[in-house]
C-alpha cells in the first residue's frame, strides 16, 4: 500500500505541530480510577447522568476531545515522517514502501516466520521497528570465515596454536631453586658435675676422736 506523499514542507511544519500538542496533550484516566483501581488505567468514556467528569467540572479529569488532536496531514505518523505498516507474513512485505513506511512484526507471528520476515527484510532496506537483542547481534567472524578459501583458515588456525603453545611456555612456572643444607648448631658444652662435697662429721665436745674412761 503505497502512500501518496505529501510536500515535504507541509509535512515538516505539520509534525513541528503535532509534537507541540503532543507536549501539552494530559494524560487521560478513567473515572474513579484512582477509587476503584481493578478498573485499570484504560480510557472509558463516562455516561453517568450525574457524572462530574461528564459534565467537565473544574475538579476533574480532562476528557477525550477533539481538540487535543493532532494535524490530519501528519495523523498516524512517526515523528520522522514515517508511518507504521504492521507484518504477518513475508508476502506482506512487497507491499511496504521503503520510503516513507516501516516495519512492525505482529506478536502473534512465530519465531521461525519471524527469522523469515527479518531475512527477506534486509536485502529491501526495509526498517523494522521491533527486532530483538538477539537478532541486532550480527556474526561478522563467521561469515567471514566461511567465505575465506580453506587454505587460509588452516594457515590461521596453526599461527593461533604457535601462539598458544608459545604463551603456555611462557606461563609455565621455573623449576624451585634446591634449598641450601642447614648449617650445623653449635651445641654448648655440658659443665661437668662436681661430686658433693661430703659432710663433716660433727664431734662431740672435749675431745677430738677420743672416747672417756670409766
Amino acid at each position: 500500500m503505497n502512500m501518496k506523499r505529501a510536500p515535504t514542507e507541509k509535512v515538516r511544519k505539520a509534525l513541528r505541530e503535532k509534537a507541540k500538542i503532543g507536549s501539552g496533550r494530559p494524560d487521560f484516566i478513567r473515572s474513579e480510577h484512582t477509587r476503584f483501581p481493578r478498573l485499570g488505567k484504560k480510557w472509558r468514556s463516562s455516561k453517568g447522568i450525574r457524572s462530574k467528569m461528564r459534565l467537565k467540572k473544574r475538579s476533574r479529569a480532562p476528557i477525550v476531545e477533539t481538540g487535543y488532536r493532532g494535524p490530519a496531514l501528519v495523523r498516524g505518523m512517526r515523528a520522522d515522517g514515517k508511518t507504521e505498516v504492521m507484518v504477518f507474513r513475508v508476502e506482506d512485505l512487497a507491499k511496504v514502501d521503503k520510503e516513507t513506511q516501516v516495519v512492525r512484526i505482529s506478536g502473534l507471528v512465530g519465531k521461525r516466520k519471524r527469522k523469515d520476515i527479518l531475512e527477506k527484510a534486509k536485502p529491501l532496506e526495509l526498517t523494522v521497528l521491533n527486532m530483538r537483542p538477539s537478532e541486532l547481534k550480527v556474526e561478522e567472524p563467521k561469515a567471514e570465515e566461511a567465505e575465506a578459501p580453506k587454505e587460509e583458515v588452516k594457515e590461521e588456525a596453526e599461527a593461533e596454536e604457535e601462539e598458544e603453545e608459545a604463551e603456555a611456555e611462557a606461563r609455565e612456572e621455573p623449576e624451585p631453586k634446591p634449598k641450601p643444607k642447614p648449617k650445623p648448631k653449635k651445641t654448648k658444652a655440658k659443665k661437668k658435675e662436681e661430686p658433693p662435697e661430703e659432710a663433716e662429721e660433727i664431734l662431740p665436745e672435749g675431745g677430738e676422736g677420743e672416747e672417756e674412761d670409766d
